[in-house]
């Protein structure tokens, strides 16, 4: 399993090529803006032909790229389906407003369930629905690997003030999150990467969560 990262778009949103080096395949994370100066570069360094897009949910710094990615690979887009209805023209033009502007549309090819899983290539990439910053917001969890979006960040979680927020499904899956066996090495949707145990251990949020449910 290979891994990569690239910062992308005016809110440094994380995209991340998850790669299967026995079949040469991959999926892109999180496609949020500069397809043709950060993306496309980064997946020809990356020697793998894209078969999958995987989007933790549909807010625009996610998905801005998403028509060009589309176009030049042919992969498979795949969302929650609580999330796919974001995906479209009017949905982006309401409250993101400028956020948004030239957002092209492109409708889910899958839409998935919690317990889902996608193949790529050898690789098998769990879906876990973790609603709270969106209501079809999901984790992909790969070997080691948890790809979080804006679930879970190193000390914090996504904020949940916005349109199909909830603090309360937000504790819900950190508690989920926090009792998943063992650790994972966690990619979340903005700055640094982290561990489960690590933040089982500081997160003020996810411990906050934990204890409220005592």
């Amino acid at each position: 399993m290979k891994i990569q990262v690239i910062p992308v778009g005016p809110l440094a949103t994380n995209c991340y090529l998850l790669g299967d080096e026995e079949t040469g395949e991959c999926a892109i994370i999180d496609p949020g803006a500069q397809a043709e100066r950060k993306i496309f570069p980064a997946l020809e360094e990356f020697g793998m032909k894209c078969t999958k897009i995987l989007l933790t949910h549909g807010h625009f710094d996610h998905v801005m790229a998403l028509r060009d990615v589309k176009d030049k690979t042919g992969a498979e887009i795949c969302i929650h389906k609580n999330d796919a209805p974001m995906l479209t023209e009017e949905y982006q033009s309401t409250w993101k407003a400028l956020a948004a502007r030239g957002y092209r549309q492109a409708l889910a090819d899958r839409m998935l369930e919690d317990g889902d899983t996608v193949q790529v290539g050898n690789l098998t990439v769990r879906v876990m629905l973790t609603p709270g910053h969106t209501q079809g917001s999901c984790v992909y969890l790969c070997e080691d690997a948890m790809f979080a979006g804006d679930t879970l960040f190193c000390g914090g979680c996504g904020r949940w003030d916005l349109d199909g927020g909830d603090a309360d499904q937000m504790y819900d899956s950190l508690r989920r999150l926090a009792a998943l066996e063992g650790d994972f090495r966690v990619f979340p949707g903005h700055e640094e990467a982290t561990t489960l145990e690590h933040e089982r251990q500081t997160n003020p949020v996810m411990t906050y969560a934990l204890k409220r449910c005592k």
